[in-house]
């Protein structure tokens, strides 16, 4: 019960990683926020989470949008207690060439997937700061993990706007552990390659792009939700309380040599 006591925001965990990293952590005895843009998915996890006996509430809403960012972490303190934990899922895809992307396709992206990140951050910060000033002492007063992508790391064809979004998790990540130790909170992110997910769908089933990506990865397979959220779930545990401005790579080797 490595997250007992724990509060957890998991953004974008209606589905796929989110959903199991949210029921992941209620499994270990997280208090858990299912956050979606599909209220009847958010709702489905957190009563399945409340079935298995954890304790879970929903909000629905996108990250992009900071209002509701803000009353969705009010929501949360009101209904569960203060955060301890926010786990940024939430993700968008908007394909296009570089050449033929359109200035909506790469702002939706951004807006979701990076401005979403921050957007988060800042609404918890009053609380992880609160718990360090309350004592000082304390070993660990929050802890952030980001979900970023191989595509930060290396570029990605045909998703111009997903890589840089991506990379730019990873800066804000490293930026916010520098600018957080002070107060004892720890922010981490994962960069993971091809997950069985709804947004990889076509990758993983088209011909034109499975042989290729296959052929990437080092352990030839791909991942599945449940094993990945596991990376997540350990750079949200207490037992990452000493690591802080990293990116761990769950990719099956897919990120060799970058």
């Amino acid at each position: 019960m490595r997250f007992d006591g724990c509060v957890a925001i998991v953004t974008g965990s209606g589905r796929g990683i989110g959903r199991a990293t949210a029921e992941g952590l209620a499994a270990e005895g997280a208090k858990v926020l299912v956050n979606d843009v599909d209220e009847e998915v958010a709702a489905a996890v957190a009563a399945d989470i409340r079935g298995a006996g954890g304790e879970a509430d929903h909000t629905a809403g996108s990250v992009a949008d900071r209002s509701f960012v803000e009353s969705m972490v009010e929501h949360a303190e009101h209904r569960l207690g203060r955060v301890n934990v926010l786990v940024n899922n939430a993700g968008i895809t908007a394909p296009a060439m570089a050449m033929k992307m359109t200035i909506e396709q790469w702002q939706q992206v951004i807006d979701v997937n990076l401005t979403g990140v921050f957007n988060c951050i800042q609404a918890v910060g009053p609380s992880f700061k609160r718990t360090h000033d309350e004592d000082p002492d304390i070993r660990c007063a929050g802890r952030i993990v980001n979900v970023s992508s191989v595509a930060g790391l290396r570029g990605t064809v045909g998703q111009p706007n997903y890589g840089a979004a991506k990379a730019g998790v990873i800066g804000l990540t490293m930026s916010l552990a520098r600018e957080w130790g002070r107060y004892r909170v720890v922010s981490n992110a994962v960069a993971f390659g091809t997950v069985e997910t709804r947004m990889t769908e076509k990758i993983r089933n088209d011909e034109r792009f499975r042989e290729k990506y296959m052929e990437e990865i080092l352990l030839r397979r791909y991942a599945s939700p449940e094993e990945v959220a596991r990376a997540i779930m350990f750079l949200a545990s207490p037992d990452a309380d000493y690591i802080t401005g990293q990116t761990l790579n769950v990719s099956g080797g897919l990120h060799i040599g970058y």
